[in-house]
Parts: structure tokens; C-alpha cells; sequence
């Protein structure tokens, strides 16, 4: 009577193991795991430079879902494992040093800015004070900040991960004048982003300089260009800033330099006008391009063939002929926050 007792309480007790062993509902109280490989597909991007590594994040789009980010070295993606469910995806590289971030949290609030800066950084590190400085004429109230890193990146919707594969929409630039109608991609388990330029180069040439013997360093901005750039839509910001960025003097006749910028926003009418401010090797500083059309560039930026990849020129340029002999050395360390400006506003014709 005791063993037969002992064996119906053992058989009570294992009951709920047994029937659970074999309850498949149970499962789905979780997601699957499913493992996906992430490629990425540089066809896009004219430019030969390309980054050190990639980052792609992951934005759920149903409840019980986490937001993942994973990093790639290099740039052919790899392996990784994550939760089925339904997504939206944000790539970009992930080697960036100037640019910071914000609104991370949201797919559609993934923003890239860069912070507050001076405009003559790139000439006396620290220095980012512009009190004093010479700006262009209706500039004046502009924000300045620094210039973005070189960004590459894009983004996938309606992506849709299980056990049995994935689709997803992700559109080349080259064919997006032909994607509409088109339905997902569909493939077992593997995901091909397509990044692209997000950030601009812009190059510049001053051409025909005078006197550029008594040149000793430069540098020089640009205003009415975008502060951020929205990832997911890839939307530029509206509040015109002014860029700061560094310009080198060939010795000869040139005065050149690049630069990265978001862009500027085609709906905005702020003019885009260029300043140069000049150091000598007699010890006095210069600014060129308060008032001078020529330094207007607006028509140049507008008018580029391309947009992501930007050339402008200014013809003529007259650096004062020193009054005193130079100076063999000029100190690097003298304070270039100066505040007796010497304004130069007449316009050299060539």
C-alpha cells in the first residue's frame, strides 16, 4: 500500500514535466532566434575612399522586440543572430571622430550633428571664440560649427525576419527612378545593403593670387550650410550654420582646401558666401570676402552637376604687399583672434 502510494505521488509530480516536454504552444511565449548574414553592396558610391567598419541598427516594429545594433570591421558585413520579428534598419559607418548623435532611440529621430566650433580652429587649436572675427555680410547671427566626418550609410523597410527567411526593402540610389511597384526582396537568410554618400566633399580654388609670397597661413569658411542630417529620411536640417575649415597656399598662385559638409537645404534661400582670413609673414591679418560678390558662391553651390561632390572657384585675389621687410620666421604660436582687422573689400579683375 506504501509503494503504491509513493508511485501515484511520483507519477502526480512528473505529470506536469511530461505534458510540458510535449506542449508545443509553449514555445511561442518567445522569439526564435534566427541567424542572418548582413552584406553590404558599395556599387553606389563613386568616391574610392571607403570607411574602417560599419554599424547597423536594428528598430523593431511590434511590441517584445529590443532595438540591436551590431559593428562590422571592414566592409563586407558578416554574421549575426537576432530575434524574428519585423524591423526597420539604419547603416553608417562606424569610424567617425567629429560627429556626434542624437535621438538614437527612435528610427525616425536618428540624428547626426556636429558640436559647436570657432572659426579659426584649424590655425590655433582651442581658440573657439569668434568675437571680433569679420563675418559675411548677413552671416553675421549663423552658428558655427565644424565640419561632419566622411559618412556613408542608407537604410532598409518592411523588414521581416522568421525561421523560413527574410524580406526587405532596401533601394539602390542607381535604381531608385525604376523601384516603384516592385515587391520586397525576398532570401533565405541574408540581407544586401546598399550605403551611399550621406556627407558631402566640397573643393575650392582661389585662383590668380597676388603677392602670395607674403602669405604665411589661411583659413576660411562658408555659410548658409546644413547643421544635421535626419538619418532615416535623410532629411538635412533648416537652420543655416556657417563651416569653418582650413586653406593652404600652393606658393605659387592658389590658395586651395577641402572640406565635408552635410550640404545645404535646396528649399532655403541663405546665401552661401565665403570668407578667407589671411595671416602674413609681416604679422598681419586680413579678411577677404565680407562684401566682395566674388566670394558669393551661391550660384556655384546650386548649380553644381553634382551635388555630393562640389568645385568652386573664385578668380583673383590680391594679398597686401608687406610695409615692413617679413620676418624670416613668424612665431605659430601668436594670437590670431586679433582684433585690429584689416578688411579688404575691393575686388580684383583679371
Amino acid at each position: 500500500m506504501t509503494h503504491r502510494i509513493l508511485h501515484a505521488l511520483i507519477a502526480l509530480l512528473l505529470l506536469p514535466v511530461i505534458t510540458g516536454c510535449d506542449h508545443k504552444d509553449l514555445c511561442y511565449h518567445h522569439k526564435h532566434m534566427v541567424k542572418l548574414r548582413l552584406e553590404f553592396d558599395w556599387s553606389d558610391c563613386e568616391d574610392p575612399e571607403r570607411p574602417d567598419g560599419m554599424c547597423v541598427f536594428f528598430y523593431p516594429e511590434e511590441p517584445g522586440l529590443e532595438i540591436r545594433r551590431f559593428d562590422f570591421t571592414g566592409l563586407h558585413g558578416g554574421e549575426i543572430s537576432i530575434a524574428a520579428g519585423r524591423y526597420r534598419l539604419l547603416t553608417y559607418n562606424n569610424d567617425t571622430e567629429s560627429v556626434l548623435f542624437r535621438g538614437m532611440d527612435v528610427h525616425s529621430t536618428h540624428e547626426v550633428y556636429t558640436r559647436t566650433g570657432g572659426l579659426f580652429e584649424s590655425v590655433a587649436r582651442g581658440n573657439l571664440s569668434n568675437k571680433g572675427i569679420p563675418r559675411a555680410e548677413g552671416t553675421e547671427e549663423e552658428d558655427v560649427v565644424i565640419c561632419p566626418d566622411m559618412m556613408w550609410g542608407c537604410s532598409a523597410i518592411d523588414v521581416k525576419i522568421s525561421e523560413q527567411g527574410v524580406s526587405y526593402i532596401c533601394i539602390p540610389v542607381k535604381d531608385k527612378d525604376e523601384w516603384v511597384g516592385r515587391p520586397p526582396i525576398v532570401t533565405e537568410s541574408t540581407i544586401i545593403l546598399y550605403p551611399h554618400e550621406l556627407t558631402c566633399i566640397y573643393t575650392y580654388e582661389i585662383r590668380n593670387v597676388k603677392n602670395i609670397n607674403n602669405f604665411y597661413q589661411a583659413t576660411a569658411s562658408l555659410s548658409g550650410m546644413a547643421p544635421n542630417l535626419m538619418l532615416a529620411e535623410e532629411e538635412m536640417g533648416r537652420k543655416p550654420v556657417t563651416l569653418p575649415f582650413e586653406a593652404y597656399s600652393d606658393g605659387v598662385s592658389k590658395i586651395t582646401g577641402r572640406f565635408i559638409t552635410f550640404g545645404h537645404h535646396a528649399e532655403l534661400p541663405d546665401p552661401h558666401r565665403m570668407m578667407l582670413y589671411v595671416w602674413t609673414k609681416d604679422g598681419k591679418a586680413y579678411s577677404f570676402g565680407s562684401e566682395s560678390p566674388r566670394f558669393n558662391v551661391t550660384d556655384q553651390v546650386h548649380s553644381a552637376p553634382n551635388r555630393r561632390h562640389v568645385h568652386l572657384i573664385i578668380d583673383g585675389l590680391d594679398i597686401p604687399t608687406p610695409i615692413d621687410p617679413p620676418t624670416p620666421d613668424v612665431p605659430g604660436d601668436f594670437n590670431p583672434d586679433i582684433d585690429d582687422w584689416g578688411e579688404v573689400f575691393k575686388d580684383i579683375f583679371i
